[in-house]
């Protein structure tokens, strides 16, 4: 009869060490670790192909080789979350951040922000909105698994420490990997109300260590969009018309077609794409095309134009109040001398260091993106309106972006390659020129600021601020809701009304950005 064997502390095991070793070592498999959190429900995700590895509902999973990956869902273009989030994790997790393998989330309605309800990365939301349940997250695993190690030595939990991916024994001197636990932390189960780790505590956060994906963009690692390669692939560009809302009357093909590695010539609904075997072969061809512009419905509009509406605007309507404190109009009156000025912020291109650029591959009923986007859920839904798909039939592989700003919120750049793809039935990476980013960029819109000061002395004694510009985010949902069939209009419409926004066009995939329209 097999004798239990004392893993460090006093007293019995629930179970032998044979047992122990038979649970912790002989599987395969991961963490079976169940996170219920707010929003999060159990889904299927790309990741861990492993005989019962189990992946918890938002974020985490722990492996038995000591592997702890943290599934990212907001996207990194150069201002941190992958280093700022993981943070979060680790630190409750009791790991270092630089231990953990951050991957980028699949679309999915568990990784939506909060904030917008749409999964997408912008306003500087991702640390404050990933605040409070990233370290639930990484609290309750932690708990799980030192639950699980006091388990096994018998003694209480509260005695126990989670450091460094291990649980320390009362006793100071024996210690478990993560990884050896991971199987028995499964079965405890989930704290109500993890405790987690008070300022006092932390180690990580709100240390300065560097961020986690510089030596890997230092030397070239990570796959940005422009990067992905796919076995037989081949290249797209597109010409677009110089003014927006300008369609193709006529076009001719016939010296482009003649150029070699051409495969196909057409339009599409934004212009005339060219399809050839190598890049540099299908931007020859581009060249070699004709093309004839039908401007009835293209916009004409200038600059001063824009502005002298916004004046007109800011003379006859008042607009909604964000912010008031106090009497601006006391103060204004018994003030010694009023300053005032009016401030134009022009259109602006994102200029992102990466350009547009999006991979596509439609085979067997299904289209696969890989993208540089800042909203794959949008994506799904861009690539699902110029094809006959809908958005479940449509996977997005979100990809490092070289820069966003807001510019890859719109995914018009995945339009176009799910256009073609969808047409010539083969992997398809479509690329933005320098040129084509900087000239068919959605800008930054313009907007005008007028400022009033009331000034007494040396002292401001009111301050009054009037801003004139479009809603961005009501035109970003509004263009992201198809106009086809299967009843995607209805699905978009939920959206608009959880974020408060009206649908006021008809025909939306023309709707007009707002860095297009007075």
């Amino acid at each position: 009869m097999t004798q239990p064997v004392l893993i460090g502390g006093k007293g019995n095991m629930s179970m032998n060490r044979r047992d122990f070793l038979k649970v912790t070592a002989g599987s395969s498999g991961g963490l079976v670790l169940s996170l219920s959190l707010p929003g999060c429900a159990g889904i299927q995700t790309d990741y861990g192909e492993q005989d019962g590895s189990w992946k918890p509902d938002a974020w985490l999973e722990l492996t038995t080789d000591d592997q702890v990956y943290f599934t990212l869902a907001r996207v990194e273009m150069g201002q941190g979350t992958y280093t700022g989030l993981t943070t979060l994790i680790a630190e409750e997790l009791g790991v270092a951040p630089a231990s953990i393998k951050p991957r980028f989330a699949p679309a999915a309605p568990e990784y939506r922000n909060p904030l917008y309800n749409l999964q997408l990365t912008g306003g500087s939301t991702s640390l404050a909105t990933s605040w409070q349940p990233l370290r639930v997250a990484g609290a309750s695993a932690r708990m799980m698994l030192v639950a699980a190690a006091a388990n096994v030595w018998e003694v209480s939990p509260a005695e126990c420490r989670a450091v460094e991916g291990r649980v320390i024994h009362p006793n100071g001197r024996d210690s478990l990997a993560y990884g050896r636990l991971v199987e028995l932390a499964a079965k405890q189960p989930v704290p109500e109300a993890p405790s987690l780790r008070s300022r006092r505590e932390w180690k990580y956060i709100g240390k300065e260590r560097g961020r986690l994906d510089a030596e890997a963009k230092s030397t070239g690692a990570p796959i940005y969009g422009i990067d992905v390669e796919l076995q037989g692939m081949v290249y797209a560009v597109v010409s677009r018309p110089a003014r927006y809302g300008a369609r193709v009357k006529s076009y001719d093909d016939t010296a482009a077609r003649r150029l070699p590695g051409v495969l196909d010539v057409f339009e599409i609904e934004r212009g005339v794409a060219v399809v050839a075997d190598k890049y540099w072969r299908a931007r020859k061809a581009q060249d070699a095309l004709t093309i004839e512009w039908d401007n009835d419905g293209a916009l004409d509009v200038s600059s001063e134009q824009v502005f002298s509406s916004y004046h007109k605007a800011a003379d006859e309507d008042p607009g909604e109040r964000e912010r008031s404190e106090g009497d601006y109009d006391d103060a204004q009156q018994g003030a010694e001398r009023v300053v005032e000025a009016s401030y134009e912020q022009p259109y602006l291109a994102h200029a992102t260091l990466e350009p547009m650029n999006a991979t596509a591959w439609y085979r067997d009923g299904a289209i696969e993106v890989w993208a540089p986007t800042q909203a794959p859920d949008l994506g799904r839904i861009a690539a699902a309106r110029v094809t006959d798909l809908s958005p479940d039939e449509v996977t997005i592989h979100t990809t490092f972006l070289g820069g966003g700003f807001g510019r890859r919120l719109t995914n018009d750049y995945i339009e176009e390659a799910a256009s073609v793809a969808y047409r010539v039935r083969k992997p398809v990476k479509l690329i933005w020129s320098r040129e084509e980013d900087t000239r068919h960029d959605v800008y930054r819109p313009a907007m005008l600021h007028r400022m009033r000061a009331s000034v007494s002395g040396d002292n401001v004694t009111g301050w009054h601020h009037q801003i004139v510009g479009p809603q961005i985010l009501d035109w970003y949902v509004r263009n992201a809701a198809p106009a086809s069939t299967r009843g995607l209009r209805n699905s978009c419409t939920a959206l608009w009304g959880a974020l408060g926004c009206s649908p006021r066009v008809s025909r939306l995939p023309r709707i007009i950005p707002p860095s297009k329209v007075p």
